[in-house]
């Protein structure tokens, strides 16, 4: 038993070994198609070396035989889909043959003759790149050479009789290399011709990913090196005609290129971006079918370059600026948090509930107690005293809803405090989009006939105690924080150059006042500058040579005054003088000097440009338009330019009813106070106020703002925050 048992194990075995080097017979004997992609020259001398490329070549030299007409070429070299072999010398014009095992195919027709195209080198390259063609028989007395890339005329830069280098023609494409001299053609190796068409996206940051399109390109990723600015990419997808890049980190703006085989094609600019700001998100609730709207700052024009995920699921994106998007809500999105991707740059928002109740906006977003506030949205209670609102933990009144619960009408509580407002109905709770400032325009002083504060009143400043002063022609006037009004010094009716205390002081033209830190004033009169105490003590300080009409001082107690024609004059506490600015100047605009002692000035009233001392511009557009500051616009006419606590520079700009805000660290244009109506004399939120002819600006300590509304006769108290 155990016998018959080893001889069928040994059967079996036996069965499998022969099984076995029957497949591998098999297998062996199974032969790719052989396929001839190319062969070069196709003309030469006896002994010409000549390379054939394709697929179905063996490398073992006794399995191949090549023919030029009958006669046996001799084979130099068998590499894996390439041979070599050279022209015999008993070979006639005409067909060459190959043979592998049974299979014969035509490689194409050989010429003997002296002119013969052996090599090119590059192999592939952009247009305007040079390429080398090696042969002989180039050199004819009767005519040049002819170069041809894929049957496109090649430039030739030099030729000799063995070599030609010629320059690649404008979109070659992929071909035979051809010389032509004296009706007689030879044909090259194929070159592969190079460029990129497209890439999109041009703007973004680390990690965008940018398609590139174009031609010649490899379809092995790592064959391929892309570049930006000389920085190495990651090459994520290659085909022949397209590359999928991700951008580099430490990137810079500057020239992407694709190198391959040593030649590089040099595409567009690829502009580093700063990531996407997100500033508000509305609404922050609301049932499916909701409109949202997200503004904010660095956001593509291409709507497919902005990705928006809410709970993690795509919205797609309806409209797009470079500072707003628009999209709609989908059902079933759920609530979670908002993310924004522009050009692989991800940035988070706030999160979004779906219910039934949300807030779209509210109108004015800006205002003071007693202010009527419209706040509109979706699902509020038809009932107002089932809302309740609330300004930064306040509780506000409702006074009415309209039918359809989109929209309640709010009075601002008093006390209110910059902040956001949110709207409660049973267990539902929505917030505000953004956030309402408490800010506005209020009369501290004054009004239209106002005995004291004048039509003629130029300039103003505020103390450290919250006190103001303005001046007429002839007087200066003390406003209290209270908004109480005194005559400080001089008299309104009588001008004079008498020195004194108060109301028996005289003054004879006062163009510009100014304040220092220990709340002495300066005042421009004629050819004087006077100083006047807190204790309303009048003396002259400086006899100027120059007329000084608008004046402001440094941190050094040096005063600088407008001139017009004369440009600004610097006087220092010694008494010395020194021209600063020799070019014409704005004398209807106090100029500005910050912490580091750097000059601010408006060139002229008709021009909207502010200028740094010694020549930089700011506002080289004429209109209105926040962002950054390089492509910020303010209308001509400044008034005034005025440093806060923190170093931001603060202009009026009064024709566009507008404050204009310069933050140098940030290097953008805002607008703290932009008021909705035209001129006239009316106070409120920002939408209902009302300004005439403002001649100048204060800020205090604070951050409160204060207009000399001149024209009303009026100071006017800006809350912006």
């Amino acid at each position: 038993m155990r016998n018959i048992i080893i001889n069928t194990a040994l059967c079996c075995l036996l069965a499998f070994a022969a099984l076995w080097q029957s497949c591998k017979k098999e297998s062996k004997d199974v032969q790719i198609p052989l396929k001839v992609e190319q062969y070069f020259p196709n003309s030469g001398k006896a002994g010409t070396l000549v390379t054939i490329k394709g697929t179905g070549l063996p490398t073992d030299r006794n399995n191949v035989k090549v023919y030029f007409g009958s006669q046996q070429a001799t084979l130099v070299s068998t590499q894996e889909q390439k041979l070599i072999v050279q022209a015999p010398v008993e070979g006639t014009t005409g067909a060459v043959t190959i043979r592998v095992g049974d299979q014969t195919t035509e490689v194409g027709n050989y010429t003997y003759q002296s002119l013969s195209v052996r090599d090119a080198l590059p192999a592939n390259g952009p247009a305007g790149a040079s390429i080398r063609i090696v042969g002989e028989g180039f050199s004819s007395l009767k005519q040049p050479a002819v170069v041809t890339i894929n049957g496109k005329t090649a430039s030739i830069v030099s030729a000799s009789d063995t070599a030609i280098v010629a320059e690649i023609p404008q979109d070659a494409g992929n071909g035979p290399i051809v010389v032509e001299v004296e009706g007689k053609t030879s044909t090259g190796p194929n070159f592969r011709y190079q460029s990129i068409t497209t890439a999109q996206p041009l703007t973004g940051g680390t990690g965008t990913r940018v398609v590139i399109k174009g031609q010649g390109f490899e379809s092995l990723a790592a064959q391929n090196k892309v570049t930006f600015n000389g920085l190495a990419a990651i090459v994520e997808e290659a085909s022949a005609e397209q590359l999928i890049v991700i951008a580099p980190p430490q990137l810079k703006t500057g020239v992407l290129a694709v190198t391959i085989n040593g030649q590089q094609i040099t595409g567009p600019t690829f502009t580093v971006v700063p990531p996407p700001v997100i500033v508000a998100v509305t609404p922050l609730s609301g049932p499916a079918g909701t409109r949202m709207t997200i503004d904010g700052l660095n956001f593509s024009t291409n709507i497919t370059e902005n990705v928006v995920t809410l709970n993690n699921k795509p919205i797609p994106v309806k409209t797009a600026s470079g500072h707003a998007l628009t999209l709609e809500i989908p059902a079933g999105i759920g609530s979670g948090e908002l993310k924004l991707a522009v050009n692989g740059q991800e940035v988070a928002g706030p999160a979004f509930k779906e219910q039934t109740l949300g807030i779209s906006s509210i109108l004015p977003d800006n205002g003071l107690a007693g202010s009527e506030i419209t706040i509109k949205g979706t699902g509020f209670s038809n009932v107002p005293t089932e809302n309740i609102v609330t300004f930064n933990g306040l509780t506000a009144t409702v006074t009415s809803v309209n039918t359809n619960g989109t929209e309640l009408m709010v009075k601002v509580p008093a006390g209110v405090t910059t902040g956001n407002i949110t709207v409660t109905r049973g267990p539902l709770k929505a917030e505000s989009p953004e956030r309402f400032r408490r800010a506005g325009v209020t009369t501290l002083a004054g009004g239209p006939g106002d005995p004291l504060i004048t039509a003629a009143t130029s300039s103003i400043v505020v103390d450290t105690k919250g006190n103001v002063y303005v001046n007429g022609y002839f007087h200066i006037v003390k406003i209290t924080p209270q908004g109480n009004t005194s005559l400080f010094a001089g008299n309104i009716q009588q001008p004079g150059a008498t020195n004194g205390t108060g109301t028996a002081a005289r003054f004879k033209s006062i163009k510009g006042l100014t304040i220092d830190e220990n709340d002495n004033l300066y005042i421009s009169d004629d050819y004087t500058i006077r100083k006047i105490t807190p204790a309303a003590v009048v003396s002259n300080y400086a006899t100027l040579s120059v007329q000084m009409n608008n004046i402001c001082l440094d941190k050094q107690y040096n005063l600088y005054g407008t001139s017009g024609h004369g440009g600004i004059t610097k006087l220092y506490p010694s008494g010395e003088t020194e021209k600063v600015v020799y070019n014409l100047v704005n004398d209807k605009c106090r100029p500005a000097v910050d912490t580091k002692g750097t000059l601010y000035y408006s060139p002229d009233m008709f021009d909207s440009r502010i200028v740094r001392v010694p020549s930089t511009i700011m506002f080289t557009m004429m209109g209105y338009q926040d962002g950054l500051l390089s492509n910020a616009a303010m209308m001509d006419g400044t008034v005034a330019l005025q440093f806060d606590t923190k170093g931001r520079l603060f202009i009026m700009d009064p024709k566009n009813y507008a404050i204009r805000m310069v933050d140098f660290a940030a290097a953008r244009v805002s607008s703290p106070m932009k008021l909705a109506n035209n001129r006239g004399f009316a106070d409120g939120s920002f939408t209902e106020a009302m300004i005439g002819s403002v001649t100048d600006m204060a800020i205090d300590n604070q951050g409160v703002i204060y207009l000399l509304d001149a024209s009303n006769q009026a100071v006017r108290k800006v809350f912006v925050q």
